[in-house]
């Protein structure tokens, strides 16, 4: 995975802690800018292994409603 990527993962991962879904939409909109201007994108599987980090300290109705989101989005 290129190395910037990983930054990326490691610094949302670690602003996104502990917060709910609602709390976390900026920052995963500030992610998002970020990789548009270092013209990156993540694979399907990189896309998995992020969500897989955010969601992990989340309610079960909170993931019910990531899933719900990743459903609509396809």
């Amino acid at each position: 995975m290129d190395p910037r990527k990983v930054q990326i993962l490691q610094e949302l991962a670690q602003t996104t802690k502990g917060k709910d879904m609602k709390s976390m939409a900026p920052l995963l909109a500030k992610a998002t800018k970020k990789m548009r201007e270092e013209n990156l994108q993540f694979t399907a599987k990189e896309s998995e292994i992020m969500m897989d980090i955010l969601t992990q300290n989340m309610s079960p109705q909170e993931k019910q409603k990531v899933e719900m989101m990743k459903k609509i989005m396809k």
